[in-house]
Protein backbone atom coordinates (compact mmCIF):
# COMPACT_ATOMS: atom_id res chain seq x y z
CA UNK A 1 0.00 0.00 0.00
CA UNK A 2 2.61 2.25 0.41
CA UNK A 3 4.55 1.62 -2.30
CA UNK A 4 1.23 2.37 -4.50
CA UNK A 5 0.87 5.89 -2.81
CA UNK A 6 4.60 6.46 -3.48
CA UNK A 7 4.41 5.49 -6.80
CA UNK A 8 0.47 7.90 -7.02
CA UNK A 9 2.53 10.97 -5.49
CA UNK A 10 5.03 10.45 -8.24
CA UNK A 11 2.59 10.17 -11.14
CA UNK A 12 0.64 13.45 -9.73
CA UNK A 13 3.91 15.20 -9.82
CA UNK A 14 4.98 14.44 -13.18
CA UNK A 15 1.68 15.40 -14.47
CA UNK A 16 2.32 18.73 -13.46
CA UNK A 17 5.54 19.50 -15.47
CA UNK A 18 5.78 15.83 -17.84
CA UNK A 19 5.76 18.96 -21.11
CA UNK A 20 8.94 20.03 -20.09
CA UNK A 21 10.45 16.82 -19.31
CA UNK A 22 8.63 14.30 -21.89
CA UNK A 23 9.81 16.78 -25.26
CA UNK A 24 13.96 16.03 -23.56
CA UNK A 25 13.00 12.91 -23.41
CA UNK A 26 11.94 11.81 -26.66
CA UNK A 27 14.68 14.25 -28.32
CA UNK A 28 17.02 12.59 -26.55
CA UNK A 29 15.83 8.66 -27.68
CA UNK A 30 15.08 10.09 -31.04
CA UNK A 31 18.97 11.41 -31.61
CA UNK A 32 20.48 8.69 -30.08
CA UNK A 33 18.75 5.85 -31.97
CA UNK A 34 18.65 8.04 -35.46
CA UNK A 35 22.76 8.89 -35.09
CA UNK A 36 22.64 4.95 -34.05
CA UNK A 37 20.57 4.18 -37.56
CA UNK A 38 22.71 6.51 -39.75
CA UNK A 39 26.60 5.67 -38.42
CA UNK A 40 25.62 1.94 -39.04
CA UNK A 41 24.05 2.53 -42.21
CA UNK A 42 27.35 4.48 -43.17
CA UNK A 43 29.59 1.78 -41.42
CA UNK A 44 28.09 -1.01 -43.76
CA UNK A 45 28.87 0.88 -47.19
CA UNK A 46 32.87 0.95 -45.76
CA UNK A 47 34.29 -1.91 -47.61
CA UNK A 48 37.17 -3.32 -45.81
CA UNK A 49 40.52 -5.20 -46.77
CA UNK A 50 42.69 -7.41 -45.69
CA UNK A 51 46.35 -7.31 -46.33
CA UNK A 52 49.42 -9.66 -44.71
CA UNK A 53 52.65 -7.22 -43.52
CA UNK A 54 55.44 -9.74 -44.32
CA UNK A 55 58.72 -8.54 -42.93
CA UNK A 56 62.10 -8.57 -43.70
CA UNK A 57 64.75 -10.39 -42.10
CA UNK A 58 67.21 -7.80 -41.16
CA UNK A 59 65.87 -5.54 -39.48
CA UNK A 60 67.93 -3.51 -37.38
CA UNK A 61 65.84 -0.28 -36.28
CA UNK A 62 63.66 0.05 -33.12
CA UNK A 63 59.84 -0.01 -32.65
CA UNK A 64 59.68 4.17 -32.88
CA UNK A 65 59.69 3.66 -36.94
CA UNK A 66 56.32 1.91 -36.13
CA UNK A 67 55.51 4.50 -33.98
CA UNK A 68 55.97 7.32 -36.94
CA UNK A 69 53.39 4.93 -39.00
CA UNK A 70 51.05 5.69 -36.26
CA UNK A 71 51.29 9.22 -36.09
CA UNK A 72 50.77 9.19 -39.60
CA UNK A 73 47.54 7.27 -39.30
CA UNK A 74 46.32 9.75 -36.44
CA UNK A 75 45.74 12.18 -39.87
CA UNK A 76 43.06 10.35 -40.76
CA UNK A 77 40.92 12.07 -38.13
CA UNK A 78 38.62 14.57 -39.18
CA UNK A 79 36.20 16.75 -36.92
CA UNK A 80 32.42 15.97 -37.41
CA UNK A 81 29.75 18.94 -38.36
CA UNK A 82 25.53 18.56 -37.51
CA UNK A 83 25.98 17.67 -41.46
CA UNK A 84 28.28 14.52 -40.99
CA UNK A 85 26.75 13.39 -37.81
CA UNK A 86 22.67 13.72 -38.39
CA UNK A 87 22.55 13.40 -42.04
CA UNK A 88 25.83 11.59 -43.37
CA UNK A 89 26.30 9.49 -40.27
CA UNK A 90 29.95 10.29 -39.68
CA UNK A 91 32.06 7.37 -38.71
CA UNK A 92 35.97 7.69 -37.78
CA UNK A 93 37.81 5.06 -39.87
CA UNK A 94 38.96 2.12 -37.75
CA UNK A 95 41.92 -0.17 -38.40
CA UNK A 96 42.87 -3.59 -37.34
CA UNK A 97 46.51 -4.53 -36.41
CA UNK A 98 46.71 -8.91 -35.73
CA UNK A 99 49.43 -11.13 -34.93
CA UNK A 100 48.08 -14.43 -35.82
CA UNK A 101 49.44 -18.02 -35.27
CA UNK A 102 48.17 -20.61 -37.56
CA UNK A 103 49.10 -23.76 -36.38
CA UNK A 104 52.97 -22.85 -35.58
CA UNK A 105 53.09 -20.04 -38.19
CA UNK A 106 52.73 -16.21 -37.66
CA UNK A 107 51.71 -14.05 -39.76
CA UNK A 108 50.92 -9.74 -39.33
CA UNK A 109 47.43 -8.65 -40.78
CA UNK A 110 46.58 -5.15 -41.18
CA UNK A 111 43.03 -4.53 -41.55
CA UNK A 112 42.01 -0.98 -43.28
CA UNK A 113 39.12 0.29 -44.87
CA UNK A 114 39.79 -0.09 -48.74
CA UNK A 115 39.59 4.06 -49.04
CA UNK A 116 42.49 4.57 -47.01
CA UNK A 117 44.19 1.86 -48.48
CA UNK A 118 46.94 3.30 -50.48
CA UNK A 119 47.59 6.14 -47.91
CA UNK A 120 47.67 3.11 -45.33
CA UNK A 121 50.26 1.33 -47.73
CA UNK A 122 52.49 4.09 -48.90
CA UNK A 123 53.21 5.56 -44.80
CA UNK A 124 54.20 1.71 -43.77
CA UNK A 125 56.54 1.79 -47.26
CA UNK A 126 57.58 5.09 -45.96
CA UNK A 127 59.11 3.18 -42.60
CA UNK A 128 59.49 -0.25 -43.77
CA UNK A 129 60.80 0.05 -47.34
CA UNK A 130 61.52 -3.54 -47.58
CA UNK A 131 58.53 -4.95 -46.16
CA UNK A 132 56.01 -6.90 -48.37
CA UNK A 133 52.32 -6.35 -48.41
CA UNK A 134 49.68 -8.38 -50.13
CA UNK A 135 46.49 -8.75 -50.17
CA UNK A 136 44.77 -12.16 -49.10
CA UNK A 137 41.99 -14.21 -48.22
CA UNK A 138 40.22 -13.47 -44.40
CA UNK A 139 42.36 -16.25 -42.12
CA UNK A 140 39.34 -16.38 -39.64
CA UNK A 141 37.55 -18.61 -42.52
CA UNK A 142 39.99 -20.90 -41.71
CA UNK A 143 37.78 -21.88 -38.69
CA UNK A 144 33.88 -22.67 -38.51
CA UNK A 145 31.78 -19.58 -38.34
CA UNK A 146 30.11 -20.58 -34.74
CA UNK A 147 32.12 -21.96 -32.13
CA UNK A 148 31.95 -23.89 -29.66
CA UNK A 149 30.71 -27.25 -31.57
CA UNK A 150 31.33 -30.93 -31.29
CA UNK A 151 34.85 -30.72 -32.17
CA UNK A 152 35.83 -26.87 -31.70
CA UNK A 153 36.58 -24.50 -28.47
CA UNK A 154 37.84 -21.41 -27.55
CA UNK A 155 38.94 -19.22 -24.66
CA UNK A 156 38.72 -15.62 -25.10
CA UNK A 157 38.80 -12.16 -23.14
CA UNK A 158 39.23 -8.54 -23.66
CA UNK A 159 41.97 -6.43 -22.13
CA UNK A 160 41.27 -3.24 -20.45
CA UNK A 161 43.86 -0.66 -18.50
CA UNK A 162 44.14 -1.04 -14.61
CA UNK A 163 44.70 2.72 -14.30
CA UNK A 164 43.77 5.95 -16.16
CA UNK A 165 43.90 5.57 -19.68
CA UNK A 166 46.46 8.83 -19.81
CA UNK A 167 49.25 6.18 -17.31
CA UNK A 168 51.29 4.14 -20.17
CA UNK A 169 52.46 0.65 -20.25
CA UNK A 170 56.00 0.16 -20.15
CA UNK A 171 56.92 1.08 -23.82
CA UNK A 172 59.98 -0.27 -25.54
CA UNK A 173 62.37 2.24 -24.68
CA UNK A 174 62.32 0.49 -21.36
CA UNK A 175 63.20 -2.94 -22.92
CA UNK A 176 67.11 -2.46 -23.03
CA UNK A 177 69.89 -4.81 -21.17
CA UNK A 178 71.41 -3.14 -18.23
CA UNK A 179 74.91 -3.41 -19.32
CA UNK A 180 75.06 -3.62 -23.30
CA UNK A 181 72.24 -1.14 -23.29
CA UNK A 182 71.08 -3.14 -26.44
CA UNK A 183 66.93 -2.78 -26.75
CA UNK A 184 65.32 -6.23 -26.60
CA UNK A 185 62.35 -6.59 -28.75
CA UNK A 186 59.04 -6.95 -26.51
CA UNK A 187 57.66 -8.80 -29.29
CA UNK A 188 60.42 -11.83 -29.27
CA UNK A 189 58.79 -14.09 -26.74
CA UNK A 190 55.36 -13.64 -28.07
CA UNK A 191 56.57 -14.99 -31.38
CA UNK A 192 58.15 -17.67 -29.24
CA UNK A 193 55.13 -18.47 -28.06
CA UNK A 194 53.07 -18.23 -30.72
CA UNK A 195 55.42 -20.71 -32.37
CA UNK A 196 54.40 -23.54 -30.26
CA UNK A 197 50.81 -24.22 -31.09
CA UNK A 198 50.15 -27.56 -32.84
CA UNK A 199 48.09 -28.17 -35.85
CA UNK A 200 44.10 -27.19 -35.61
CA UNK A 201 45.06 -24.84 -33.12
CA UNK A 202 44.97 -20.89 -33.58
CA UNK A 203 46.22 -17.71 -31.58
CA UNK A 204 44.96 -14.21 -32.68
CA UNK A 205 45.95 -11.28 -31.64
CA UNK A 206 43.64 -8.16 -32.39
CA UNK A 207 44.31 -4.50 -31.73
CA UNK A 208 41.39 -2.16 -33.63
CA UNK A 209 42.19 1.18 -33.15
CA UNK A 210 40.59 4.74 -33.56
CA UNK A 211 42.17 7.45 -33.90
CA UNK A 212 41.12 10.25 -30.93
CA UNK A 213 40.74 14.02 -31.22
CA UNK A 214 43.62 15.98 -29.81
CA UNK A 215 41.18 17.78 -27.52
CA UNK A 216 41.58 14.50 -25.19
CA UNK A 217 44.98 15.64 -24.01
CA UNK A 218 43.77 19.15 -23.24
CA UNK A 219 40.87 17.50 -20.84
CA UNK A 220 41.49 14.05 -19.83
CA UNK A 221 44.79 13.69 -20.22
CA UNK A 222 45.46 17.21 -18.26
CA UNK A 223 43.15 15.90 -15.79
CA UNK A 224 45.06 12.90 -14.67
CA UNK A 225 48.03 14.93 -14.58
CA UNK A 226 46.83 17.37 -12.29
CA UNK A 227 45.04 14.53 -10.37
CA UNK A 228 48.30 12.99 -10.15
CA UNK A 229 50.30 16.04 -8.36
CA UNK A 230 47.79 17.66 -6.55
CA UNK A 231 46.41 19.65 -8.58
CA UNK A 232 42.65 21.58 -9.31
CA UNK A 233 41.68 21.08 -12.56
CA UNK A 234 40.74 24.64 -14.31
CA UNK A 235 37.06 24.88 -14.43
CA UNK A 236 35.17 24.40 -17.53
CA UNK A 237 34.56 27.19 -19.62
CA UNK A 238 30.69 28.63 -18.84
CA UNK A 239 28.44 29.83 -21.12
CA UNK A 240 28.06 33.87 -20.97
CA UNK A 241 24.46 33.54 -18.97
CA UNK A 242 25.79 31.03 -16.44
CA UNK A 243 28.79 33.36 -15.78
CA UNK A 244 26.70 36.16 -15.07
CA UNK A 245 24.58 34.51 -12.52
CA UNK A 246 28.08 32.92 -10.92
CA UNK A 247 29.49 36.32 -10.75
CA UNK A 248 25.68 38.20 -9.58
CA UNK A 249 26.11 35.57 -6.64
CA UNK A 250 29.79 35.90 -5.61
CA UNK A 251 28.39 39.97 -5.40
CA UNK A 252 25.36 38.76 -3.12
CA UNK A 253 27.70 36.44 -1.53
CA UNK A 254 30.23 39.44 -0.32
CA UNK A 255 27.86 41.91 0.98
CA UNK A 256 27.50 40.57 4.65
CA UNK A 257 31.41 40.29 4.73
CA UNK A 258 31.62 44.06 3.03
CA UNK A 259 28.83 45.64 6.02
CA UNK A 260 30.78 43.32 8.79
CA UNK A 261 34.02 44.59 7.83
CA UNK A 262 35.59 41.11 7.21
CA UNK A 263 39.15 41.11 5.04
CA UNK A 264 38.33 39.62 2.19
CA UNK A 265 40.39 37.43 0.66
CA UNK A 266 41.28 36.07 -2.76
CA UNK A 267 41.03 32.11 -3.53
CA UNK A 268 43.56 32.61 -6.70
CA UNK A 269 46.33 34.05 -3.84
CA UNK A 270 45.68 30.92 -1.15
CA UNK A 271 46.14 28.60 -4.14
CA UNK A 272 48.93 30.16 -5.53
CA UNK A 273 50.85 30.19 -2.14
CA UNK A 274 49.73 26.53 -1.27
CA UNK A 275 51.58 25.34 -4.39
CA UNK A 276 55.01 26.02 -3.86
CA UNK A 277 57.10 23.66 -5.82
CA UNK A 278 54.79 20.37 -6.66
CA UNK A 279 57.95 18.62 -8.36
CA UNK A 280 60.47 18.97 -5.40
CA UNK A 281 58.03 17.11 -3.52
CA UNK A 282 57.95 14.09 -5.59
CA UNK A 283 59.78 11.02 -4.97
CA UNK A 284 62.18 9.69 -7.53
CA UNK A 285 59.54 7.31 -8.87
CA UNK A 286 56.61 9.95 -8.74
CA UNK A 287 58.95 12.02 -11.01
CA UNK A 288 59.46 9.02 -13.61
CA UNK A 289 55.83 8.61 -13.24
CA UNK A 290 54.87 12.56 -13.77
CA UNK A 291 57.16 12.47 -17.12
CA UNK A 292 56.02 9.62 -18.17
CA UNK A 293 52.50 10.99 -17.83
CA UNK A 294 53.00 14.32 -19.60
CA UNK A 295 55.18 12.81 -22.49
CA UNK A 296 52.06 10.14 -22.99
CA UNK A 297 49.75 12.67 -23.46
CA UNK A 298 51.69 14.78 -26.07
CA UNK A 299 51.72 12.12 -28.82
CA UNK A 300 48.98 10.73 -30.95
CA UNK A 301 45.90 8.57 -28.83
CA UNK A 302 43.92 6.27 -30.03
CA UNK A 303 40.81 4.51 -28.97
CA UNK A 304 41.80 1.06 -28.95
CA UNK A 305 40.17 -2.71 -28.36
CA UNK A 306 42.47 -5.13 -27.57
CA UNK A 307 41.55 -9.25 -28.10
CA UNK A 308 43.09 -12.04 -27.22
CA UNK A 309 41.14 -15.67 -28.55
CA UNK A 310 42.66 -19.01 -28.41
CA UNK A 311 40.71 -21.34 -30.24
CA UNK A 312 40.82 -25.01 -31.95
CA UNK A 313 40.23 -28.51 -32.55
CA UNK A 314 39.03 -29.82 -28.70
CA UNK A 315 41.62 -32.81 -29.46
CA UNK A 316 44.94 -31.08 -28.66
CA UNK A 317 43.32 -27.60 -27.30
CA UNK A 318 44.91 -26.13 -23.82
CA UNK A 319 44.03 -23.15 -21.87
CA UNK A 320 48.00 -23.23 -21.06
CA UNK A 321 48.47 -21.49 -24.46
CA UNK A 322 46.10 -18.35 -23.08
CA UNK A 323 48.18 -18.02 -20.05
CA UNK A 324 51.83 -18.29 -21.41
CA UNK A 325 50.59 -16.06 -24.52
CA UNK A 326 48.97 -13.48 -21.66
CA UNK A 327 52.40 -13.12 -19.76
CA UNK A 328 54.01 -12.74 -23.35
CA UNK A 329 51.86 -10.18 -24.20
CA UNK A 330 50.35 -8.27 -21.14
CA UNK A 331 52.64 -8.75 -18.01
CA UNK A 332 55.72 -8.05 -19.73
CA UNK A 333 54.48 -4.59 -20.05
CA UNK A 334 53.29 -3.79 -16.59
CA UNK A 335 54.96 -1.29 -14.76
CA UNK A 336 54.06 -0.62 -10.97
CA UNK A 337 54.77 3.06 -11.30
CA UNK A 338 52.93 3.54 -14.89
CA UNK A 339 50.14 1.38 -15.72
CA UNK A 340 49.58 -2.79 -17.03
CA UNK A 341 47.03 -4.67 -18.90
CA UNK A 342 44.06 -7.38 -17.38
CA UNK A 343 41.63 -9.44 -18.92
CA UNK A 344 38.00 -7.19 -18.94
CA UNK A 345 36.23 -9.69 -16.56
CA UNK A 346 32.86 -9.50 -18.15
CA UNK A 347 34.57 -10.61 -21.72
CA UNK A 348 35.89 -13.40 -20.57
CA UNK A 349 34.75 -17.22 -21.84
CA UNK A 350 35.73 -18.88 -18.60
CA UNK A 351 33.17 -17.88 -15.87
CA UNK A 352 32.83 -19.52 -12.43
CA UNK A 353 29.64 -18.69 -11.07
CA UNK A 354 25.97 -20.02 -11.70
CA UNK A 355 24.74 -21.52 -15.51
CA UNK A 356 28.83 -21.82 -16.31
CA UNK A 357 28.15 -23.49 -19.23
CA UNK A 358 25.93 -21.85 -20.91
CA UNK A 359 27.28 -18.38 -20.41
CA UNK A 360 30.52 -19.32 -21.41
CA UNK A 361 29.10 -20.53 -24.47
CA UNK A 362 27.14 -17.24 -25.37
CA UNK A 363 30.20 -15.32 -24.66
CA UNK A 364 32.15 -18.05 -26.63
CA UNK A 365 29.81 -17.45 -30.33
CA UNK A 366 29.55 -13.47 -29.14
CA UNK A 367 33.57 -13.09 -29.08
CA UNK A 368 34.18 -15.34 -32.15
CA UNK A 369 31.39 -12.79 -34.10
CA UNK A 370 32.77 -9.52 -32.61
CA UNK A 371 36.62 -10.78 -33.80
CA UNK A 372 35.59 -11.45 -37.45
CA UNK A 373 33.52 -8.33 -37.95
CA UNK A 374 36.30 -6.31 -36.14
CA UNK A 375 33.74 -4.98 -33.59
CA UNK A 376 35.03 -2.56 -31.06
CA UNK A 377 32.21 -2.29 -29.06
CA UNK A 378 32.73 -3.28 -25.17
CA UNK A 379 35.77 -2.20 -23.28
CA UNK A 380 38.38 -0.26 -24.94
CA UNK A 381 41.34 2.21 -23.75
CA UNK A 382 43.56 4.86 -25.40
CA UNK A 383 47.15 3.82 -26.14
CA UNK A 384 49.32 6.44 -27.66
CA UNK A 385 51.09 5.88 -30.51
CA UNK A 386 54.51 5.00 -28.34
CA UNK A 387 52.19 2.37 -26.89
CA UNK A 388 51.10 0.76 -30.06
CA UNK A 389 54.37 0.32 -31.16
CA UNK A 390 55.49 -0.86 -28.35
CA UNK A 391 52.94 -4.07 -28.77
CA UNK A 392 52.51 -3.90 -33.05
CA UNK A 393 55.43 -3.43 -34.58
CA UNK A 394 57.52 -5.40 -37.28
CA UNK A 395 60.33 -8.01 -35.26
CA UNK A 396 64.18 -6.95 -35.22
CA UNK A 397 66.94 -9.26 -36.14
CA UNK A 398 67.60 -10.50 -32.75
CA UNK A 399 64.28 -12.27 -33.41
CA UNK A 400 65.01 -15.62 -34.73
CA UNK A 401 62.10 -17.56 -34.65
CA UNK A 402 61.66 -20.09 -36.73
CA UNK A 403 57.87 -19.63 -36.79
CA UNK A 404 57.46 -15.92 -38.00
CA UNK A 405 57.21 -15.52 -42.07
CA UNK A 406 59.03 -13.31 -43.33
CA UNK A 407 60.08 -11.82 -46.73
CA UNK A 408 62.11 -14.85 -48.89
CA UNK A 409 64.37 -12.76 -50.24
CA UNK A 410 66.12 -9.08 -49.78
CA UNK A 411 65.12 -6.41 -52.16
CA UNK A 412 67.40 -4.12 -54.25
CA UNK A 413 68.08 -2.71 -57.61
CA UNK A 414 69.15 -3.99 -61.32
CA UNK A 415 73.44 -3.62 -61.45
CA UNK A 416 74.19 -0.81 -62.99
CA UNK A 417 76.45 -2.67 -65.54
CA UNK A 418 73.88 -4.76 -67.45
CA UNK A 419 74.40 -4.99 -71.17
CA UNK A 420 71.26 -4.11 -73.23
CA UNK A 421 70.61 -6.15 -76.12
Amino acid sequence: MIVLNFLGQIWDAFSYVWFLILPFLLYYLFSTLWISYVAGKAGSQIENVVLEIIPPRDIEKSPQIMEKFFDALSATHSGSNVMKKYIKGYVLPTFSFEIVASEGMVHFYLVTPENLRSFVESALYAQYPEVEIVEVDDYVTQVPAVIPSKEWTLFSADMEKVKHDAYPIKTYKNFKEDITGKMIDPLGSLMETMGAVGSNQFIWLQYIIEPVSPAWADTEGKSAVNAFIGRKSPAKKSSMLSSFFKDLLDILKSIPAGLLGAPLTSSSSESDSGSDDVEAKLTPGEKKTLTALEENIAKSIFETKMRLMILGKKDGFSKVHFGSTVGSTIKQFADNHLNSLKPHALSKTDVDYVFKKRISESRMRKQLIRYRDRDNSGATFKFSSEELATVFHMPDMSVVSPSVRFVDSRKSGAPSNLPFM
